[in-house]
């Protein structure tokens, strides 16, 4: 087989390219999923010998362009490489989700609808799988999004095949059955602490043993579906439904208690700089099923730079607050 196979792929819908990918550049120290601003890559496949490297790019101008896949092998791609390639780069673009419903209740929205005009055709991109993005998201709980891709960078290092094109090296993301042998102190080496080495070990061991289905995940109402990965040692509501957003693709799944979330729902809903978990959760209620949707659509607005339709509110300092 070719070392070599180029597709343009036409997701279904508007999509807008590089406003999706621009999530992955945020953490560029994590060495899997890869965006340079133009380029989307990722090693995928399985084991050192059938590993291939997919990079995507937009294919034209516009929400309507396709997108230019490239699959490349150090040798000859695997078998089955071009369908497990635009399966692959179509989940993690979510390809699959219709942002029609999303969109019409937007427009009902008086702050909302701005920014999804604005933005329409971004699609919240995902991982690979519920393991990844359960292991991603413990690795930034009680950190910056920076440190935890630098210690998730070396994990994956340590534990991820990978293989080499062009003189640079692409790693896959750790498999469970890897991650689940590693001992905690191996992992605390790398600046994990000895709870998170702890959890992600756990988590592995149980991906490993077949716990996380993800075709019952899929299934389950969203709440019976948080417990269930909330059963999970280290894994909190924030985590599950981080691991079902990323990893399955859940956009109903609405992450209240990260900071951001309410910093960004605070910002462009409230008028404030921040607000509680109850009250962004509150604000969130309107737009089910898709908070997460909604919440990728201010964080797009956040990252352009976009002002909110209303002018801040400062919060009063104590003294002010006391008169």
């Amino acid at each position: 087989m070719a070392r070599e196979l180029r597709r343009l792929l036409r997701p279904p819908g508007p999509f807008r390219f590089h406003e999706s990918a621009a999530r992955f550049g945020m953490a560029r120290e994590e060495r899997v999923n890869l965006y340079d601003g133009r380029t989307f890559r990722r090693a995928a496949g399985e084991g050192a010998g059938g590993l291939f490297l997919i990079e995507a790019e937009a294919g034209g101008e516009g929400a309507e362009a396709p997108v230019a896949m490239t699959l490349r092998a150090p040798e000859s791609l695997p078998r089955g490489a071009a369908r497990a390639g635009e399966r692959a780069l179509g989940h993690m673009l979510a390809f699959d989700l219709d942002l029609a419903p999303f969109c019409a209740m937007a427009r009902e929205d008086p702050r909302l609808a701005p920014i999804v005009e604005r933005f329409e055709g971004l699609k919240p991109v995902r991982y690979l799988s519920v393991f990844e993005a359960l292991v991603t998201a413990i690795t930034t709980q009680q950190v910056n999004v920076g440190f935890g891709a630098a210690i998730r960078g070396r994990m994956t290092e340590r534990w991820g095949d990978s293989l080499r094109l062009g003189g640079e090296s692409y790693f896959a993301f750790p498999r469970p059955e890897a991650l689940a042998r590693a001992k905690p102190r191996e992992l605390r080496r790398l600046q994990f602490s000895e709870r998170k080495a702890e959890y992600v070990i756990g988590v592995a061991r149980a991906a490993a043993e077949g716990e996380i289905d993800e075709d019952l995940l899929r299934r389950l109402p969203l709440e019976e579906a948080v417990e269930r990965l909330s059963a999970l040692r280290g894994v909190g509501r924030w985590t599950a439904e981080q691991g079902l957003f990323r990893g399955l693709g859940r956009v109903e799944a609405f992450p209240g208690g990260d900071l951001g979330v309410q910093k960004v729902v605070a910002r462009y809903c409230l008028g404030r700089e921040r607000a509680e978990e109850e009250r962004v959760r509150r604000v969130a209620a309107r737009w089910a099923p898709w908070g997460g949707l909604a919440v990728a659509y201010l964080f797009a607005a956040w990252r352009a730079g976009v002002p909110p339709a209303r002018p801040l509110r400062k919060r009063p300092s104590r003294s002010a607050s006391r008169e």
